[in-house]
């Protein structure tokens, strides 16, 4: 079970000392330029809250609106690295990417265009996210001060929480490098940085988190007009990251997705057809008839 543990001077004790910290702040975007700017302003104004360097890697999916001359005008009105995939390889691939650019001795930040940080967000992170032993800092809206948790892989899902938002974490590189490949190999699920989290706790038994308030870090989420996201595939994948589960919990998570989601799985199976097969098969290794006869009955509701 996930457990809390107390911390008197959590800044006085991250590994290495806070002089060495290396951070990559990494932003996947796809047509969202006003976003993006937004988070560039508010990052930029940072540049000396944080003791050791920070880069920051904007990789756009080949937004149709946005031209390689736009690109490399933004990289240098903000002194960053700005990339772009020659065509869109669609958003889970390009997070995942983030865990190749990082580099070993960095804390990865995988943060949306869209997930604004607040004026003071290094300097939370720094004051209120570290502290010795660290493998990951968690931003979550349902603690009240900062902790410190130690996750367990034999708890199952339970112990991903709001972690399932890309923003919400930031990676020490060097506790999850051994796993990054899974990010890969379940992107179509949908979640692929929740794949190397899973596949690490696999590995290791347990991983050490620190746990923010979301509020110390982010503003305040506010409606926008541009590129919205597109579900379909998690819809249709996430199944499969049940296989990173211990047996048991596999089987309960297969379970609750079902009953909560099951209705958007028949609703796009045509969409992403390879991919919910796969997911199918997961559903039923792990639920057997049970899993057989809630599908059907999904797939009758449906028609």
């Amino acid at each position: 079970m996930s457990s809390p543990e107390t911390d008197t001077n959590p800044g006085s004790e991250s590994s290495g000392g806070t002089s060495e910290l290396s951070l990559l702040i990494y932003i996947p975007t796809y047509n969202r330029p006003l976003a993006l700017r937004r988070q560039l302003d508010a990052l930029s104004a940072q540049g000396g809250d944080w003791p050791g360097s920070v880069r920051v890697l904007v990789s756009d999916n080949a937004s149709p609106e946005w031209s390689d001359g736009e690109a490399q005008a933004l990289a240098a009105e903000y002194g960053i690295e700005v990339r772009r995939n020659g065509a869109n390889i669609d958003g889970n691939a390009n997070i995942a990417l983030g865990f190749v650019f990082a580099r070993s001795e960095e804390y990865l930040w995988i943060l949306s265009d869209d997930d604004t940080v607040s004026s003071g967000a290094l300097k939370a992170i720094l004051r209120e996210g570290l502290s010795g032993g660290l493998d990951a800092i968690a931003f979550d809206t349902g603690v009240a001060e900062p902790t410190t948790v130690v996750r367990e892989w034999r708890d199952g899902w339970s112990v991903v929480g709001e972690a399932g938002l890309i923003s919400n974490v930031i990676y020490r590189i060097a506790a999850f490098a051994d796993q990054t490949a899974h990010a890969f190999y379940y992107h179509n699920t949908g979640f692929p940085h929740l794949a190397v989290m899973l596949a690490t706790l696999r590995e290791r038994g347990s991983l050490r988190f620190r746990v923010l308030p979301r509020d110390h870090v982010f503003l305040p989420q506010t409606p926008h007009q541009e590129e919205r996201g597109d579900y379909s595939l998690s819809l249709s994948g996430m199944p499969q990251l049940a296989m990173l589960l211990p047996r048991d919990q596999a089987r309960r998570f297969c379970r609750l997705w079902l009953h909560d989601q099951g209705a958007g799985f028949i609703r796009y199976r045509a969409s992403h057809p390879e991919v919910h097969i796969a997911s199918r098969a997961v559903l039923l290794r792990f639920l057997g008839i049970e899993g057989r006869v809630r599908l059907l009955w999904l797939a009758m509701r449906g028609l």
